[in-house]
């Protein structure tokens, strides 16, 4: 099994945030999958968004649930059928982390109408909404991500991943090692991590790919590619 680089919301650190210029620049830098969030407008439309608000990424005063699509364009918030679109036109998979609890059936529905039920992965860190993606479209990889921090949360992290018909984990980095991936595999689940530091991803990536990583969700895909190309991994 290959490794996928993931790039994590779009490549903040060359392009805008959970943005359409940041998802062709994934598929610049080699990325497999593009990762970005997803939250409802007013009007029920998933749209890219991290946080609930949008002061940090737009520095604009207001929730996101308060605007409408079109007041949500003017401040270069992406519908998610639009970010589907341009991943497909960058060649790009798209990993959906649903952040809003009650979105679940709008993102699915947002799936089907751009015709990209082959071309995602569906994450969250709620059950419920991974449940409803495991229940809406069984054939695409739903994933549950949670961080967890000993022995005993790393196992009830799995237990729960499979109880709801999860595929896939998305692990904290300090969470992916080979032991927890092989752990991961007993139970049918492929593993994810994000890596937070660029040191640490150099340090360790080897380990874990060789391990079995499913994916390496990185603010540096360029450089992750790169780094499993010179080890022979890619």
């Amino acid at each position: 099994m290959n490794t996928l680089v993931v790039a994590h919301r779009t490549c903040p650190r060359d392009a805008r945030e959970n943005s359409l210029e940041g998802i062709a620049f994934a598929g610049r830098v080699g990325a497999d999958v593009v990762e970005v969030d997803a939250r409802r407008s007013r009007d029920g439309t998933p749209v890219l968004l991290h946080d609930p608000h949008l002061l940090r990424t737009q520095h604009f005063p207001a929730l996101v649930r308060w605007l409408r699509p079109a007041t949500l364009a003017r401040l270069k918030v992406p519908t998610l059928v639009e970010a589907l679109d341009a991943a497909r036109a960058a060649n790009l998979k798209v990993a959906i982390d649903t952040k809003d609890p009650g979105a679940g059936p709008a993102v699915v529905a947002a799936v089907r109408e751009a015709g990209a039920t082959d071309r995602v992965l569906l994450w969250s860190q709620h059950m419920p909404v991974v449940r409803t993606f495991v229940r809406e479209l069984p054939d695409v990889d739903a994933a549950l991500l949670r961080d967890s921090f000993n022995p005993e949360e790393h196992d009830r992290f799995l237990a729960d991943a499979a109880a709801i018909g999860a595929r896939a984990v998305s692990a904290h980095q300090d969470a992916a090692t080979p032991a927890f991936i092989a752990a991961a595999r007993e139970r049918g689940l492929a593993v994810f991590t994000w890596f937070q530091r660029e040191q640490l991803q150099d340090a360790r990536l080897r380990e874990l790919v060789e391990a079995g990583l499913a994916g390496v969700v990185t603010d540096w895909p360029r450089q992750a590619r790169e780094a499993m190309r010179a080890a022979g991994l890619a």
